[in-house]
Parts: structure tokens; sequence; C-alpha cells
């Protein structure tokens, strides 16, 4: 079953790939706030991700991480689809819930299995460790429900996670909001994968930290 996965992310990532290679590589660069210099007959784009920076050389098609950190090919496909969605179409300031991005309510479901449940039983009753991972990831604290944070996963694409801390009377509870931009600059399939990494990381940031204190 893992094989056959890792077939299909590597279709998949070949298809992006191919598709950057045959389009007006610059202008997409500039459509997605990437900072690029020319390489021989290629070039070296700079990736912001969340807390790190991508390093992308093309034509090998090769990436490093600014921490140091393995790029996994789930991240390498996200890369390139962002690139190769990017519209240049600017951030409205405004936030909507995924299920109110066109195409998605009946995904609501799937999003709150894969990326909310996550959070809500890590953080469902303790906002603080919530908070304090994401400061530790440079996230702007907002001022929505009982904690939230936003995070950039790419220059255009910021992420907004609220958390409702549970009680006698409530259980715990969690939403993710987005500009509604975000269709602009990722297929709708990608919009689950890359909030799940940014859960993922909110969840490793916290456990890393709790492990430093133990």
């Amino acid at each position: 079953m893992e094989l056959k996965r890792q077939k299909t992310y590597k279709g998949v990532f070949d298809r992006a790939r191919q598709q950057l290679i045959g389009s007006a590589m610059e202008e997409k660069f500039f459509l997605a706030g990437l900072r690029h210099e020319p390489r021989g007959s290629g070039f070296e784009v700079h990736v912001p991700y969340f807390d790190e920076t991508i390093k992308l050389s093309i034509p090998a098609f090769s990436f490093s991480s600014s921490r140091g950190a393995n790029v996994t090919l789930v991240a390498k496909i996200v890369i390139l689809h962002y690139i190769n969605t990017a519209s240049g179409i600017p951030l409205s300031g405004e936030k909507v819930a995924y299920g109110d991005i066109p195409a998605c309510m009946h995904y609501d479901p799937v999003f709150e299995k894969r990326v909310l449940r996550p959070l809500i039983n890590a953080f469902g009753y303790d906002k603080y460790a919530f908070l304090e991972a994401g400061r530790d990831m440079g996230a702007k604290e907002e001022q929505f429900g009982d904690a939230s944070l936003t995070l950039f996963a790419f220059p255009k694409i910021p992420i907004t996670f609220i958390v409702w801390e549970g009680d006698g009377e409530f259980p715990p509870s969690a939403k993710a909001l987005f500009d509604p931009s975000i269709t602009g600059y990722l297929p709708l399939e990608d919009i689950v994968v890359i909030s799940k990494l940014a859960a993922g990381r909110i969840l490793k940031t916290a456990m890393k930290k709790f492990s430093d204190e133990v």
C-alpha cells in the first residue's frame, strides 16, 4: 500500500515538474512572491515555507531546507503546485472557513478528521501549549476564540487556526480560516494537504517543547 502511494506521489511530482518547466517560470516566481536568481541554464528559487526557507534548484529540482530538515515528497509537490497555480491575486484580508470555500463544503468532514481533530485532541484543554507552539514558529497571535494564531505556509497563503477550550458544558472545538484568494494559489485538493502540514508542524513543535521541558 505504501509503495503504491509513493508511486502515485512520484507521478504527481513529475507532472508538476513538467508543468513548471513548460511555463514562463520567472513570471510564475513573481506571481508566487518568490525571490529567484539565474543559475547557469536554470534558477535558484527561495521559497518561504512556514518557519523555514526551501531552496529549489532548477532544472535539477533539488530541494534543501534552511533548517537542514528533510523535505518530504508531499512538501515538494505542494511547493510546485503553489508555484504552478500562483495567479498573483492580492490577499483580501478577509477570513473564510474551509467549508465556505467554493467546492469545499462537501469535504468538511474530511477536513475535520485530518486537520482539526488532531488539534482538538492536543490543545482542546490547553490553549497555552497551542499558543506557545505558535510563537516558537513565528506565528501571529490573533483575537479569535480562546486562542488563535496565523502562520504563513507560503508568502501568499496565510492559515489561521482557532481553538475553543472545552469545559463541563461544551466540548473543545477548532476551526481553520483562509484568505479567499487561496484558490488562486493552490488546487482545491491541496488546501487539505497544506492545512494538515500546518497543523502537524504546530503539534510537532508543541511535542518538542514539552519533551525539552521534561
